[in-house]
């Protein structure tokens, strides 16, 4: 018994020194990672640098995201197919090689399908929509004011009057005014901007194509570069640290996965969703305003309210009405998702609470934008899982409970046998402190007469 007691404690140590190294390594790049991108953010010539580099790296960046997506159909497709390969063949390397690659090329003909579908759906409406909001501007506002003016039984008649004709004029020159202060076309800027974006739009787009044909060689080699990353962790750490930083790459793998892909899972059901309801109710929009309602449901908690607003307003200045009905509804799928589909698709994969995942969300968002947004939650769940574990090792090698429930009504905790004494326990001891003393009191005088 000894002997194990011993082992189980220098077994305790040297996972502590373990988690502490690795821990110390990922505060340390990530202070470096902080630093660095306030420099970028601070000095011109950094952040030009930086630029460039992320546009060097970009098709390979595309390459990896594309692969991250593609690879849950490829696995499937894979295991389908691959017993039909194995049959047919003689070579089972090279049943398996036909079999991945023909698997990758059907995953991305999925992800390159929806994509060009949602934009087949959405650029046309889009259009249509914005040309027939600037065009009928006018019209739209008024109709808007019409409608104040008899919800208001013209108690307001003459302001909202007044206002009718001139508002939608405003608002457009407004925007004319805008648009010529910071583009002028006549002018060297003007022509070089424009020159410059369509150059950027051109490289964008061949960034993509290289990107595609880098998520293919990644899905088909996924299990090499899996093994070469593997062999350099162990050829520059010990076999301890090693250990433990692959189990955290396997929980770092299954939060990321667990959470990206679940929540675009969870945001096309509720473009479905929405899509179809708006049918039924027979509102206007109903692909443009679905499909802004699933792309901005991808970010946690703030997605929601920021596909709200632009879908409430177009749909209002269309149909008033119509317009408090879809807020109503989108207030209602939203309390849905987050209580019965979202849950149900996502589980418990992060494991942080509202506050944790808005704090993740705030952060992330602050530093690297929309990505941040998205990635923040997972990442904070990393976070929250390594110092969760940290936590109990040192609780363990003080011999306390490791749950944080025993912590809830906890006073303090006796020094002699490690006992937690609740706030209850505390309360009803200090009150029979006070009792004895009290009784003391009470005894002292009788004997003093005596």
């Amino acid at each position: 018994m000894e002997q194990d007691k011993q082992r189980e404690k220098e077994a305790d140590k040297r996972l502590f020194r373990q988690v502490m190294t690795i821990a110390g390594v990922v505060i340390f790049a990530s202070c470096c990672i902080i630093l660095f991108y306030f420099c970028v953010k601070r000095y011109e010539g950094l952040g030009e640098g930086w630029d460039k580099f992320i546009g060097v790296w970009q098709p390979i960046i595309i390459g990896f995201i594309l692969a991250f997506l593609m690879n849950p159909f490829m696995e499937f497709f894979e295991r389908n197919l691959l017993p039909f390969f194995l049959k047919h063949s003689k070579s089972e390397k090279k049943a398996r090689k036909t079999c991945r690659m023909l698997s990758s090329l059907i995953a991305l003909l999925i992800i390159v399908g929806i994509t060009a579908l949602t934009f087949v759906a959405i650029i046309p409406e889009l259009y249509s929509t914005i040309q027939f909001l600037v065009t009928n501007l006018g019209d739209q506002i008024d109709g808007v004011l019409d409608w104040a003016n008899e919800i208001t039984r013209g108690r307001y008649e003459k302001a909202i009057l007044g206002a009718k004709g001139s508002a939608a004029d405003q608002a457009i020159d407004a925007a004319l005014d805008m648009a010529k202060e910071y583009i002028d076309i006549s002018t060297k800027e003007g022509i070089s901007l424009i020159a410059s974006s369509v150059i950027g739009v051109g490289k964008f787009f061949i960034d993509i194509l290289i990107g595609i044909i880098v998520s293919v060689y990644v899905l088909c080699s996924k299990e090499t570069f899996k093994a070469q990353t593997k062999k350099i962790i162990y050829s520059l750490l010990k076999t301890e640290h090693a250990n433990t930083l692959m189990e955290i790459n396997r929980k770092a793998s299954e939060v990321f996965y667990g959470f990206i892909i679940g929540k675009l899972i969870d945001s096309l059901i509720i473009g479905l969703i929405c899509y179809v309801c708006m049918l039924i109710f027979k509102m206007p929009y109903p692909m443009l305003v679905s499909i802004i309602i699933g792309v901005t449901n991808i970010i946690p908690v703030f997605g929601p309210y920021i596909g709200a607003v632009p879908t409430v307003i177009i749909i209002f200045l269309t149909e008033p009405m119509q317009g408090i009905y879809f807020l109503i509804f989108v207030i209602i799928l939203q309390q849905i998702d987050g209580n019965i589909i979202g849950p149900k698709i996502l589980g418990d994969s992060t494991g942080l609470s509202s506050f944790w995942v808005v704090v993740a969300i705030v952060v992330g968002g602050g530093l690297f934008g929309l990505p941040g947004m998205l990635v923040g939650v997972p990442t904070m769940a990393l976070i929250y899982y390594l110092c969760g574990r940290f936590t109990k090792h040192l609780l363990r090698k003080k011999n306390l409970p490791e749950e944080t429930r025993e912590y809830v009504d906890l006073d303090s905790i006796r020094v002699s046998d490690r006992t937690l004494i609740s706030h209850d326990a505390e309360y009803h001891n200090k009150k029979r402190v006070r009792l004895l003393r009290k009784n003391k009191q009470e005894e002292q005088p009788v004997e003093n007469k005596k």
